[in-house]
């Protein structure tokens, strides 16, 4: 279980790490032509580019809001609690305590 967790904290802070270098490299282009010589090229694509003009897809977080229906509220008052006394530590299907030491 242990190992789990580390692995999936491992992958996050690898994940973590890639998503600030392609941050870093659309913010500062001498740090994309680093990356690749392709990159002074008005036609190249990579993650980077996309990044950098804002043509990454993400998901749709839109919330469908229904309106709740009115709530009916009854004027009639609430039945009393009806309890029951009894006691419940001798029921009739139990004996009295016995004795394992005679």
């Amino acid at each position: 279980m242990k190992l789990m967790k580390r692995s999936s904290r491992g992958l996050g802070a690898i994940c973590l790490v890639l998503f600030l270098a392609v941050y870093a490299m659309a913010a500062i282009p001498a740090l994309h032509l680093l990356a690749h010589d392709g990159a002074r090229d008005a036609r190249h694509e990579c993650a980077v580019t996309l990044f950098a003009h804002g043509q990454i897809h993400s998901s749709c977080t839109a919330v469908d809001w229904l309106q709740p229906l009115p709530l009916l509220v009854s004027s009639k008052p609430a039945p009393h609690a009806l309890f029951v006394s009894t006691d419940v530590r001798l029921l009739p299907s139990r004996g009295p305590p016995g004795s394992f030491f005679l």
